[in-house]
Protein backbone atom coordinates (compact mmCIF):
# COMPACT_ATOMS: atom_id res chain seq x y z
CA UNK A 1 0.00 0.00 0.00
CA UNK A 2 1.51 3.41 -0.89
CA UNK A 3 1.01 5.96 1.49
CA UNK A 4 -0.10 9.67 0.67
CA UNK A 5 1.52 12.86 1.02
CA UNK A 6 0.94 16.64 1.24
CA UNK A 7 3.82 18.57 -0.90
CA UNK A 8 2.69 22.33 -2.04
CA UNK A 9 -0.90 22.53 -0.86
CA UNK A 10 -1.72 19.11 -3.38
CA UNK A 11 -2.07 15.35 -1.64
CA UNK A 12 -0.21 12.73 -4.43
CA UNK A 13 0.82 9.29 -3.79
CA UNK A 14 4.53 9.39 -2.69
CA UNK A 15 7.43 7.99 -4.73
CA UNK A 16 9.12 4.98 -4.01
CA UNK A 17 11.91 6.43 -2.21
CA UNK A 18 9.93 8.30 -0.01
CA UNK A 19 7.78 5.65 0.75
CA UNK A 20 11.04 3.46 1.51
CA UNK A 21 11.87 6.28 3.91
CA UNK A 22 8.57 6.30 5.42
CA UNK A 23 8.40 2.77 6.17
CA UNK A 24 11.89 2.65 7.80
CA UNK A 25 10.46 6.01 10.01
CA UNK A 26 7.62 3.49 10.43
CA UNK A 27 9.76 0.43 11.69
CA UNK A 28 12.41 2.56 13.79
CA UNK A 29 9.19 4.34 16.05
CA UNK A 30 7.60 0.72 16.44
CA UNK A 31 10.85 -0.82 17.15
CA UNK A 32 11.06 -2.89 20.73
CA UNK A 33 14.54 0.07 21.93
CA UNK A 34 12.29 3.08 20.46
CA UNK A 35 9.54 1.84 22.65
CA UNK A 36 11.11 1.40 25.63
CA UNK A 37 12.82 4.48 25.28
CA UNK A 38 8.99 6.39 25.24
CA UNK A 39 8.41 4.30 28.12
CA UNK A 40 11.54 5.55 30.23
CA UNK A 41 10.65 9.07 29.18
CA UNK A 42 6.91 8.94 30.53
CA UNK A 43 8.13 7.13 33.52
CA UNK A 44 10.31 9.61 34.19
CA UNK A 45 7.67 12.46 34.01
CA UNK A 46 5.75 10.45 36.36
CA UNK A 47 8.31 10.53 39.20
CA UNK A 48 8.84 14.05 38.35
CA UNK A 49 5.76 15.11 38.89
CA UNK A 50 5.51 13.06 42.39
CA UNK A 51 9.50 14.09 43.63
CA UNK A 52 7.72 16.67 46.05
CA UNK A 53 6.53 13.61 48.14
CA UNK A 54 9.31 12.80 48.44
CA UNK A 55 10.98 16.38 49.36
CA UNK A 56 7.83 16.81 51.81
CA UNK A 57 9.06 13.70 53.47
CA UNK A 58 5.64 12.07 54.05
CA UNK A 59 5.03 10.01 51.38
CA UNK A 60 1.78 7.33 51.87
CA UNK A 61 2.60 4.06 51.47
CA UNK A 62 0.68 3.86 47.97
CA UNK A 63 2.48 6.44 47.08
CA UNK A 64 5.70 4.66 47.64
CA UNK A 65 4.96 1.14 46.24
CA UNK A 66 3.70 3.29 42.86
CA UNK A 67 6.82 5.31 42.76
CA UNK A 68 8.51 1.94 43.00
CA UNK A 69 6.15 0.17 40.22
CA UNK A 70 7.39 3.26 38.23
CA UNK A 71 11.06 2.64 38.48
CA UNK A 72 10.90 -1.41 38.08
CA UNK A 73 8.89 -0.75 34.75
CA UNK A 74 11.96 -2.34 32.95
CA UNK A 75 12.20 -5.35 34.97
CA UNK A 76 8.70 -6.06 35.30
CA UNK A 77 7.53 -5.76 31.91
CA UNK A 78 8.91 -7.30 28.61
CA UNK A 79 8.57 -5.96 24.96
CA UNK A 80 5.21 -7.98 24.88
CA UNK A 81 3.64 -5.40 27.33
CA UNK A 82 4.95 -2.48 25.05
CA UNK A 83 2.06 -1.83 23.45
CA UNK A 84 -0.22 -1.94 26.55
CA UNK A 85 2.00 0.21 28.43
CA UNK A 86 1.81 2.98 25.58
CA UNK A 87 -1.89 2.75 24.66
CA UNK A 88 -3.04 5.87 24.68
CA UNK A 89 -6.66 7.21 24.31
CA UNK A 90 -7.12 10.42 21.91
CA UNK A 91 -10.68 11.35 23.77
CA UNK A 92 -9.25 11.43 27.40
CA UNK A 93 -5.73 12.71 26.42
CA UNK A 94 -4.32 9.98 28.78
CA UNK A 95 -2.39 6.86 29.02
CA UNK A 96 -4.83 3.79 29.77
CA UNK A 97 -2.46 1.60 31.46
CA UNK A 98 -3.18 1.78 35.35
CA UNK A 99 0.37 1.99 36.01
CA UNK A 100 0.68 5.92 34.63
CA UNK A 101 -2.26 6.55 37.17
CA UNK A 102 -1.16 8.40 40.45
CA UNK A 103 -2.25 7.77 43.15
CA UNK A 104 -3.56 10.36 45.53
Amino acid sequence: MVDRIWVDGVIRDMTSEEQAEADKIKAEWNSSSEKLKRIKRLRQERLNETDWWVFRGEMTDEQKAWRKSLRDIPTTYSESDYDDLLDYNKDTKKYTHSIWTIPS
